[in-house]
């Protein structure tokens, strides 16, 4: 529930609020999306599906037609598109105008980059390894990537990196790691390199949302003392509604603080899936014990930060089950290993009532997470210095 949401039912609650006001008042305290918040959903939405959809369309166009076409007129199709995006990027960058528009020019660009470098190499048959089509493509959008300052763009920095150390350990020994072992590092590398970018994302975006939440509620503060007061309430009733919106100023911070760039939680699902795995898989592999160690220390060490970071210093509740899902996980695998060596029915129902009862002790545990979090952020409501 929004603090605005406990706002109003906090005074329906208290009888100061007329039950015919309150989808008035909601929407004054933009408890549900206006229409100018969908129409701009919608835009920013229908931009990226139609932005990705020409870029898809020039790559299938030229894959269906590879028979009929020369190398020119191939080169020509992308060299064209990719000149095109640039141009109209360098145009709308001298009027500064349609910041949204130019980042997605850039990730236009940045894929067909790719794009124009894999026609390269079929052409040609350069014979090169995959890595270092994926590493020349990286180092080639990276300006571009920190000009844009566009998320989506820099997911797909992060995804080329990963492709990247994947295949260039496949190919190579990884500083001269024994090949026994090449499966261990692969992963070990690629978790490493997620958990640090997801470290990164939490830093930048973490002051940036910090930065504009205090412009935010500058403003929303401002449009509800001057649309409060239009209601027909009553006296009473205005001074509650705006007494409770300087309140609930004071904790919007902290609640807000939690909620995290839509990115943020994409990379954070990544470096949960990438530690989790490296966990599992070296425990099945019987390999060496040592390394076995080492993986669990590393997912130990993730599993006190995100527990510090998302529990005792801020709240989220999506990266608390993310948590949760990794520790269920691994216990789970861990004991199948143990229970499941003869595939016994017994090891089955007693597999099946450990998961049960994990999942339902962190449904639980998510749900007080959750009661806690709403109580801190209760505003406290004055009326003509009474406390209620």
């Amino acid at each position: 529930m929004t603090q605005s949401r406990r706002t109003i039912e906090q005074l329906l609650n208290q009888g100061t609020l007329p039950i015919e006001k309150a989808d008035t008042a909601a929407l004054l305290l933009d408890v549900y999306p206006s229409k100018r918040t969908w129409l701009q959903f919608f835009d920013k939405a229908l931009l990226i599906v139609g932005g990705i959809a020409l870029v898809l369309s020039l790559v299938f166009f030229i894959a269906y037609n590879w028979l009929y076409m020369g190398k020119l007129a191939k080169f020509a199709l992308v060299e064209g598109a990719l000149a095109i995006t640039i141009a109209l990027y360098v145009a709308l960058s001298f009027r500064q105008r349609f910041a949204f528009i130019r980042q997605l020019l850039l990730l236009i660009a940045s894929i067909i980059t790719g794009s124009l470098l894999a026609l390269f190499g079929q052409v040609y048959q350069t014979g090169a390894d995959t890595w270092q089509l994926f590493f020349g493509w990286a180092v080639l959008i990276l300006p571009w990537v920190i000009i844009a300052r566009f998320p989506a763009l820099w997911l797909l920095w992060l995804g080329l990196i990963n492709t990247v150390t994947l295949f260039y350990i496949d190919t190579s020994l990884f500083f001269g790691i024994d090949y026994y072992y090449q499966d261990f590092w692969q992963f070990t590398v690629i978790t490493v390199i997620n958990v640090i970018a997801f470290y990164l994302w939490l830093i930048c975006f973490e002051d940036k949302r910090g930065s504009g939440l205090s412009n935010l509620k500058t403003s929303n503060l401002k449009t509800s003392n001057s649309s409060l007061s239009d209601l027909s309430f009553s006296s009473v009733t205005t001074d509650i509604a705006i007494n409770s919106k300087f309140n609930s100023s004071t904790t919007l911070h902290t609640a807000a603080k939690s909620s995290l760039h839509w990115s943020t939680y994409v990379v954070g699902l990544l470096s949960t899936y990438t530690i989790t795995y490296l966990t599992i898989s070296t425990f099945f592999d019987n390999k060496n014990i040592l390394l076995f160690l080492v993986a669990v220390s590393l997912w130990l060490g993730w599993c006190v930060f995100m527990h510090w970071r998302f529990r005792k210093r801020t709240t989220d509740l999506l990266m608390l089950t993310y948590l949760s899902g990794s520790v269920i996980a691994v216990v789970i695998f861990i004991l199948g290993k143990a229970l499941l060596s003869d595939f016994d029915a017994g090891g089955f129902l007693l597999l099946g009532l450990v998961l049960i009862g994990m999942s339902s002790y962190a449904v639980v545990w998510l749900r007080k997470v959750a009661r806690l979090k709403n109580e801190n952020n209760v505003p406290h409501t004055t009326v003509k210095g009474e406390q209620l």
